[in-house]
């Protein structure tokens, strides 16, 4: 009984000792662990960079704590950091480990982050390679050949449940071209997200607001995301609204640029449905102030870019939201140009007047003026004119363009050409 005894007692040392090791190795010589070993095999598979100061873990009280840590950028960029942050937390129910059904993270928490996304000269994002790098580097040698694994003998996915999520950060946008730096100061909280779904699960929520650095008024950002389970993070399923204010134009300069535009500070409404990775039915509402299309002032308006494709692969219809602009502000564009291309100023005579003095084809022609009289508003200034039907406008100036241009118009009897025009718009 004794010896019993006094083998219990050597057992329960060594246990303790050898906790007391783990946990003296999980203080401080995890640091040393991450640097030297796991920091350079992710470099080795991922081409990226990435250090810490400090790493500890105390099991006792279920927290791990990094300090420190730090992703360099990419090459091709000329920032030095693409990631840091001051302190990461992380805080763990210790008996859910053991159950696992699920692991409960009660806090992930970081403090002092920064993001770079930067622009190069080659006009290159370095997020967009970022996604690119994570995926492993292929050897030299032949492609992997191996077959894929059958559901049946795939690993069982652990559930995880992170009960909150605070991360203060500064978003630092770098245009290197234009030699620009813009920091915003976002802070990004998050309440119950989850990995596998499960009956009576509250929502997942996540909020992203902020501002520009320097200036408070200025991108200004609310934005909320109710986001389902993330049982495969890179085909997330989520609904995204909110508001970013107050932007300044430059941002739009290219694309404003190439379509003759010019626009005072605009805003952002996104409405984003992703349904396992694709966004179709997403938009954005691109809010534009005083806005100039062709030196035409148009004021203050909503640019409606539709977006689809996926997660990975984002496509944005500028084009046909262009399209849909221009053709909505037609009636103001053609005036302005009309009025600039013919020298009148404001106040001496309508496009109409214009045309007709200017234009000979116009000027001889009756039909042509009351078909513009009918399509464009407001030039419109004879009740025949008002009263006529478009179509009857249309075959009009069409028959009369043929007597004045095709030699079997020119015969006396017009009256069964005349009908069959009329005949061919619906009258």
């Amino acid at each position: 009984m004794k010896t019993l005894r006094i083998i219990l007692i050597v057992l329960l040392v060594i246990v303790a000792l050898l906790g007391f090791g783990l946990q003296t190795f999980l203080a401080k010589g995890l640091t040393t662990e991450l640097n030297q070993s796991v920091f350079p095999a992710v470099q080795s598979m991922y081409g990226l960079n990435m250090s810490i100061e400090n790493a500890s873990v105390n099991l006792l009280k279920g927290q791990a704590e990094l300090q420190g840590f730090t992703v360099r950028n990419l090459k091709g960029y000329e920032e030095p950091m693409l990631l840091t942050f001051d302190q990461c937390r992380l805080e763990l129910e210790m008996m859910s480990l053991l159950k696992r059904d699920p692991i409960v993270i009660k806090l992930v928490e970081a403090t002092g982050a920064t993001l770079t996304v930067e622009r190069n000269k080659k006009k290159q994002y370095n997020v967009k390679e970022l996604a690119d790098a994570l995926k492993p580097v292929e050897s030299a040698g032949e492609p992997s050949k191996a077959e894929p694994v059958p559901a049946t003998k795939q690993a069982k996915l652990i559930p995880v449940h992170i009960r909150r999520i605070a991360i203060d950060a500064t978003v630092l946008y770098v245009d290197t071209k234009r030699d620009r730096k813009l920091p915003l100061n976002l802070r990004l909280t998050g309440s119950d997200l989850f990995t596998i779904p499960a009956e009576g699960q509250p929502n997942s929520l996540l909020v992203l607001r902020g501002s520009l650095a320097n200036d408070e008024n200025s991108f200004v950002t609310d934005l909320n995301a109710i986001v389902e389970p993330l049982v495969d993070p890179a085909n997330p399923s989520f609904n995204a609204t909110g508001n970013i204010l107050d932007i300044n134009a430059d941002f739009l300069k290219e694309l404003l640029d190439k379509n003759d535009m010019e626009s005072g500070p605009f805003s952002i409404k996104p409405s984003i449905t992703c349904n396992q990775g694709r966004l179709e039915g997403s938009h954005i509402d691109l809010s534009l102030t005083a806005l100039e299309i062709y030196g035409a002032e148009i004021g203050d308006t909503t640019l409606t870019i539709p977006i689809g494709g996926t997660i990975q692969n984002r496509n944005y219809d500028i084009t046909g939201a262009l399209q849909t602009l221009f053709s909505a502000q037609s009636v103001n564009i053609l005036k302005t140009i009309g009025l600039k291309e013919l020298g009148l100023q404001p106040g001496g005579g309508t496009l109409m007047q214009g045309l007709t003095n200017n234009v000979s084809e116009i000027g001889e022609s009756p039909a042509l003026q009351q078909l513009i009289q009918q399509v464009i508003p407001g030039e419109s200034s004879s009740a025949t004119t008002t009263n006529r039907s478009l179509t009857q406008t249309l075959s009009n100036a069409l028959f009369e363009q043929l007597e004045k241009n095709v030699k079997e118009a020119e015969a006396k009897d017009t009256e069964p050409l005349q009908g069959l025009i009329n005949s061919l718009f619906g009258d």
